[in-house]
């Protein structure tokens, strides 16, 4: 005997009791029944449901940094200390910004709540001190919470952390920064713009590979012009292969780029990375310091610029210079 003979004898008199009985138990337990709901959606992470904001998101950066100005070829002036973050989205080509109202939660001056950029790459750099000593007072090393927007949810509460050994034993020592052509150092108010600049630093003190194989320690190259614009990099972390790593000893500035007879300006970085993944977010805690040091190229400028005396700041750690 089929399911359908079997139902055909029994009538529709059974399947109306039930449903009657259904919908009498649903109406008397209507406030029990929305309470589980709730309690069901909020166990479930949003993103689960409409997908991952992992998606949108490669991986998030939070760190202290100390940056120096370079006077000649080898003096150092220290400048500030500065604790900042920042997010990357996976489409760092994308038309629209995929991360927004952004915001980090923590301890000391992060306790009310610090508002990131909303440029593509969500930025925000908090209160510069003269010390790490001063800086550990308003942003301790402990739990950070970053909170943010993006097209498949939000994220609330996600949790990075400094290690308390972090800005005293794994900070890199401070850059000094050699610019040279045929080999040879050379004087940094009479670059050659028809060749090829190298740009060497001094030794990464602190650099190593990642145990956790997601980045080794960095290095960054960043080219400015003199009205503080950026018009090179050597490459992101995570996101571009080619980018420079600890072990590095140089960076080439091609000619192409070297108009004559215009200032120009460099920052270097050596940033000591701590990893780990969340909610397949990539995440990087990281001591850096950083130096600036302006140049300038032989020659007459074949621009109509009118370049200030000194280059417009390119980078919140030129504090020593008018911003942009």
């Amino acid at each position: 005997m089929t399911v359908t003979s079997d139902t055909r004898k029994l009538g529709k008199k059974p399947y109306l009791e039930i449903t009657n009985k259904l919908i009498s138990f649903f109406m008397q337990h209507q406030k029990y029944l929305k309470i589980i709901a709730i309690l069901i959606m909020n166990s479930v992470p949003y993103q689960s449901i409409f997908g991952s904001t992992a998606e949108h998101v490669d991986y998030v950066v939070m760190g202290k940094s100390v940056n120096y100005r370079q006077k000649n070829n080898e003096n150092l002036i220290l400048l500030n200390t500065v604790f900042f973050a920042e997010i990357f989205p996976t489409d760092l080509d994308s038309g629209r910004n995929k991360v927004t109202n952004a915001f980090l939660k923590g301890p000391g001056d992060a306790n009310r709540g610090l508002a990131f950029s909303d440029s593509r790459i969500p930025f925000l750099a908090g209160q510069r001190e003269m010390t790490i000593e001063d800086l550990n007072k308003r942003y301790p090393d402990d739990t950070y919470f970053f909170n943010f927007d993006t097209p498949n949810g939000k994220i609330r509460n996600f949790p990075v952390s400094f290690k308390s050994e972090s800005s005293y034993t794994q900070r890199p020592e401070s850059v000094t920064i050699s610019l040279l052509q045929n080999e040879k150092k050379v004087d940094l108010t009479q670059i050659d713009p028809n060749q090829d600049l190298k740009i060497k630093w001094s030794n990464f003190t602190v650099g190593s590979k990642d145990p956790n194989h997601i980045i080794d320690d960095m290095i960054y190259v960043i080219l400015g012009d003199c009205m503080g614009n950026e018009i090179d990099h050597s490459g992101h972390a995570l996101s571009d292969p080619s980018a420079l790593t600890f072990d590095k000893k140089e960076f080439v500035i091609k000619k192409d780029i070297l108009m004559p007879g215009e200032p120009f300006q460099l920052e270097v970085e050596h940033s000591n990375m701590e990893t780990s993944i969340h909610q397949n977010i990539e995440i990087i805690v990281t001591s850096a310091t950083t130096t600036f040091l302006d140049f300038k190229t032989s020659g007459k400028s074949r621009r109509k610029l009118s370049c200030p005396k000194n280059p417009l700041a390119m980078d919140g750690g030129q504090t020593d210079r008018v911003k942009k």
